[in-house]
């Protein structure tokens, strides 16, 4: 498949994946209009997981569903945003966040199934997934839950922005009418964009101790410490980790009884993370 059907299936099946959900009618008792609460709010493409998209302060949106204490919701944003539909904290809502805020919106679990992959080219981290790694002289496979440091490229097109923009045919484009200022002492990559030009990374503000999520071009990132962006080690997903405790290392055999498969590297990047192949048969053999 040639890179203009690719990005073509791409966007049918982000539209598919959001459904029902875009532009509900008006009045309609599945939708309610309500606004963003303070200076962003990330949308992710499921309750809990990876950020797809930055909205921000008094953007409209229509919440569309809610599940628990996430909302999901169609963002009608006077500014560039890659995907305007995903799920947000009811608490960044200025309505749904008080009592009787969501009344007329069904609650609906469950209604996504993994829409990131039609956004994520590389994850460093794939879900459910351990490397196997030396601490303290013993060798052994630890959870993996957050992205690797990373340095950013000292220049303007470096600087992060709470969006990017994908249109069309062409490649994915961070917006710098969006710019952001962090620690850029304090980066993290977590992922790398379906055609590989973007990547998410975290840092703080200045002063502060919890991440930003926000957009770089992907070329501005260079490894922290280590030979590749994401990890030196062997990784696997696993399809079951209960139990498995995070800052402990276990052996090949708990891995093995786990269930497991090798994470693919990236066809955009392979020097940036490992890419859990929907398909089985496309995984490489596993490595213990």
């Amino acid at each position: 498949m040639n890179r203009k059907s690719r990005r073509g299936v791409v966007a049918l099946v982000a539209l598919l994946a959001a459904g029902a959900f875009t532009t509900p009618a008006a009045g309609s008792t599945n939708a309610v209009a309500d606004t963003i609460a303070g200076d962003r709010a990330t949308v992710r493409e499921y309750p809990g997981r990876l950020v797809l998209a930055n909205a921000r302060d008094r953007d409209p949106v229509q919440v569309t569903a809610y599940c628990g204490e996430w909302a999901r919701v169609q963002v009608n944003a006077p500014h560039a945003m890659a995907t305007p539909v995903g799920w947000v904290l009811r608490a960044n809502l200025t309505k749904a966040s008080k009592p009787g805020g969501l009344d007329g919106v069904p609650e609906r679990c469950g209604i996504d199934a993994d829409r990131w992959r039609d956004w994520v080219g590389a994850i460093n981290a794939p879900f459910h997934s351990v490397r196997k790694v030396t601490v303290d002289g013993s060798t052994g496979w630890r959870r993996i839950t957050f992205g690797t440091g990373v340095h950013l490229t000292a220049s303007a097109e470096c600087t992060p922005s709470l969006n990017y923009t994908r249109v069309g045919d062409g490649p994915d484009v961070v917006d710098a009418g969006q710019r952001v200022r962090l620690d850029l002492a304090k980066v993290s990559y977590r992922y790398v964009t379906v055609d590989g030009s973007v990547a998410l990374i975290s840092a703080p503000r200045a002063g502060q101790s919890y991440g930003v999520w926000s957009f770089v071009p992907s070329k501005c990132l260079q490894p922290k410490g280590r030979e590749h962006v994401y990890f030196d080690e062997p990784v696997a997903q696993l399809e079951n980790i209960g139990g498995l405790e995070l800052g402990k290392s276990y052996s090949d055999a708990t891995i093995r009884a786990r269930g497991y498969s090798a994470g693919l590297l990236s066809p955009v990047r392979p020097s940036f993370g490992y890419w859990p192949d929907p398909e089985p048969d496309n995984r490489p053999a596993c490595p213990v």
